[in-house]
């Protein structure tokens, strides 16, 4: 019963064509599923259905043109969409008043849309999906049945589908498996049209050339699907980081040997430049290792997991009881190190002592400050680099503190205290932070009077610093009253910036700053951060460069924060005396902190980016370069593809049909032909007219002289054709095709040529009569 249904339902295209049809526009809905751009949008997946099959009926009615096809498709699309969007099937008697709602709910949106407004109704957004998902698969299945172009139908859904893909991040693998089945149609269609036009032209061929085909289309198929899937994750990066999870302890092992056995070989410290008081600097397993070196890592292992005495943050869709205060859990800046001196190739820090502490250290606190309490585990190899939020005041294990200035006691008052960070290897340890917690106005009333520590360190910049550079940093915070709101407006200014982590590396002559602002346009983090720093120190503002990680995942199973690689991170921070270091926030990709009593500060005055980014300068020339490249080779293409027709295209040459072009050609010339005179005479008038013509030729008169000669000659010959041919009586033989072939492509050129030389010469006899004009009317 079964096998006779689908005997019974197969269609004439057969099961095998429609399947694939059918899951290859099936995977646009899905795609879009994926990505979640909306709730309540599965019903997508019926449309999608539903139009492919209207298509095909629509599609098959060969009698039936765009003038039906286009309004009963519309029309059943307007309310398969009306039923997605509104979360019901219109189509059912008694839902009018669904209908009704969302159309009230439609114009409500147009009234949004052209007064500028806002809308936050979802189904708006999900009516025009359907309506594009509608369109596509209808067109879909009219390029397949009615023009029979299975390319054709592949385009819009696969191209609908890699949009969504692209701005979303989600639904690669649906799209992936669209293009698979795409390739498998594209085969099976292809053959399907070749068979029909063989079976009706009567040629024979091989009955099993299906199962050949399909082989080849499905390795084809196969090999796409698994190149598209796995080949993103082979990358040079990823075997490096498996390398180095690998062979990291068995390299470690190597140093240590060879720090034993060479001891009085200088190993090379290109993260801390030394100070008075040498020491060894913090490890080399930050995030960022190499600052502006190169791509950051971004890989998703866990690296340390964090649990805090703070509330844990509300869970992505927070219940509507949860108190206003625990809503807006500050993001957590898990500082590993801080550097002061750049080179304008990167940067590093100026080391002065280092000293093992437990319990309380020496730094002054702020004005007003929240105290947090850190306990961190490592899950992963971190060297001896210790993190915490901003500078720790008590440790409750033995650990090296790395100071840029020598300690002193916090009970002097002094703020010159300048802890570089925490060194140690264990793997896990408990410490306490001072978060300072001013308000906006507490920052704008802080005075610019610095300690001579602070502007030694933290307005140091290169000795050829570019000059530019500073001309825009003071350009940037000209608007700015106070060194808060400077800072503020530095920042505005650098997160008009595009992030991007496919940077090239800055070349060796070139200030990493001057490079970002004005040559790439476009960065990570690293490039930011020193960005802001260095533009800071410009105009006189104490700042420094901190790296560590940002945030994290908060796992509620656990109680912690859950950081992973590519939670790496760079952030400047900027001195206010009585307060310490305050971080800032230029890169696009991270949120802006504010503080308290924020004032927003107007940026009309702030200058925008020197440009687009280059990349997008290269491949704007790129696409314009491919474009008259393809325009190019197309002409080219259509020149060789007319000329060939051309010469391929069988007409019948006759005397009659060449007189006639002789006529048109001659009228061009400046000659019509006149009823009143014979072949003969028409022609000799003509050939008469081409070699005045000639005459009147300034340059290379000799060449057109030639033509005229040759003209008149085929002139000549071809009346005498003619006119046997015309008066010649019943017994006149027909001239022989080749021979009036011959004439004609001997005449073909001359009469062109003279054609375009009228032109030119009543153009520019015009020309000089308008000249003369006007110097009779001067005089």
């Amino acid at each position: 019963m079964v096998v006779r249904l689908v005997k019974l339902l197969q269609p004439r295209e057969g099961w095998g064509v429609f399947l694939l049809l059918l899951i290859t526009v099936m995977c646009l809905p899905a795609a879009a599923i994926v990505a979640e751009w909306v709730p309540g949008d599965e019903g997508l997946l019926p449309l999608a259905l539903i139009a492919l099959l209207v298509g095909r009926w629509l599609a098959l009615r060969e009698d039936w043109g765009w003038s039906v096809w286009l309004p009963v498709g519309g029309s059943v699309g307007l309310l398969a969409a009306l039923s997605v969007a509104g979360h019901t099937v219109l189509f059912l008697p008694g839902r009018g008043e669904a209908v009704f709602d969302f159309v009230q709910r439609w114009v409500a949106w147009l009234k949004v849309a052209f007064s500028g407004g806002r809308s936050e109704d979802p189904d708006i957004f999900l009516f025009y999906a359907a309506l594009l998902c509608w369109g596509t698969v209808l067109l879909a299945a009219w390029a397949f049945y009615r023009r029979q172009r299975p390319l054709l139908a592949l385009l819009p859904p696969a191209m609908l589908s890699a949009v969504s893909v692209f701005y979303s991040g989600r639904g690669i693998p649906w799209l992936v498996g669209e293009l698979g089945c795409g390739i498998l149609m594209l085969a099976v269609g292809n053959l399907a049209n070749a068979r029909r036009t063989w079976e009706a032209a009567g040629i024979d061929y091989a009955t099993d050339l299906g199962l050949e085909v399909m082989v080849v289309a499905t390795f084809v198929a196969t090999v796409f699907v698994v190149v598209s899937l796995v080949g993103p994750l082979v990358s040079a990066r990823r075997f490096e980081d498996w390398f180095w999870r690998t062979f990291r302890e068995p390299s470690t092992q190597v140093e240590d040997t060879a720090g034993r056995l060479f001891g009085g070989v200088a190993p090379p410290d290109p993260l801390w430049r030394g100070g008075a008081g040498g020491g060894r600097g913090v490890s080399s397993y930050l995030p960022q290792s190499h600052l502006l070196g190169g791509r950051p890592n971004l890989l998703d292992e866990v690296v340390m997991i964090v649990w805090t005495d703070e509330p844990p943050p509300p869970p992505p869709s927070p219940p509507m009881d949860i108190p206003a205060a625990l809503r807006g859990v500050p993001r957590h800046y898990w500082q590993g190190v801080t550097m002061d001196h750049y080179s304008g190739r990167g940067w590093s820090t100026t080391v002065d002592s280092r000293e093992e502490v437990e319990g309380e250290l020496p730094l002054a606190p702020p004005l007003a400050y929240r105290e947090v309490t850190q306990r961190f585990e490592f899950t992963a190899p971190h060297g001896d680099t210790l993190y915490a939020l901003n500078a720790p005041v008590r440790v409750a294990e033995p650990v090296e503190a790395v100071w840029r200035t020598s300690p002193v006691s916090s009970s002097t008052g002094i703020e010159g205290n300048d802890l570089v960070g925490l060194a140690s290897e264990v793997v896990s340890y408990t410490v306490i932070s001072r978060l300072p917690s001013p308000t906006a106005d507490d920052l704008r009333a802080v005075p610019p009077l610095y300690p001579d520590e602070i502007r030694e360190h933290y307005l140091q910049l290169p000795d050829v610093f570019p000059q530019r550079v500073v001309d825009l940093a003071r350009e940037v915070v000209a608007g700015g009253g106070t060194v808060y709101e400077q800072a503020r407006l530095l920042e505005r200014y650098l997160r008009a910036y595009p992030y991007s982590l496919e940077v090239e590396r800055p070349p060796e002559e070139r200030d990493v700053t001057d490079y970002f602002l004005f040559d790439v346009r476009e960065g990570y983090c690293d490039y930011y951060a020193t960005a802001f720093v260095t533009m800071a120190r410009a105009v006189g503002i104490p700042a420094r460069l901190a790296s560590g990680y940002v945030g994290g995942e908060y796992d509620y199973a656990r109680g912690g924060y859950l950081v992973r690689q590519f939670n790496g991170h760079s952030w400047p921070e900027v001195y206010f005396p009585g307060w310490g270091w305050i971080s800032f926030e230029p890169t696009g990709t991270q949120t802006v902190t504010e503080l308290p009593r924020e004032v927003s500060l107007t940026d009309g005055a702030l200058p925008g980016p020197a440009g687009p980014p280059a990349r997008v300068i290269r491949f704007r020339w790129r696409m314009a370069g491919l474009g008259l490249a393809t325009l190019a080779l197309v002409g080219a293409a259509v020149a060789v593809g007319i000329r060939w027709c051309r010469q391929r295209k069988v007409i019948a040459i006759t005397l009659p049909l060449v007189w006639s072009w002789v006529g048109r050609s001659g009228a061009r010339v400046g000659l019509s032909p006149d009823p009143a005179l014979t072949p003969r005479e028409y022609t000799a008038v003509l050939a008469a007219e081409l070699r005045a013509r000639a005459e009147q030729v300034g340059r290379r008169r000799a060449r057109w002289t030639r033509m005229a000669a040759q003209g008149g000659a085929a002139l000549e010959r071809l009346a005498g054709l003619y006119s046997a041919q015309v008066y010649g009586g019943p017994q006149a033989l027909a001239a022989d095709e080749q021979v009036v072939r011959d004439v004609w492509a001997r005449l073909r050129g001359p009469l062109r040529w003279f054609g375009w030389l009228r032109w030119v010469q009543r153009f520019s006899n015009r020309s000089l009569a308008r000249i003369g004009l006007m110097v009779e009317s001067q005089r």
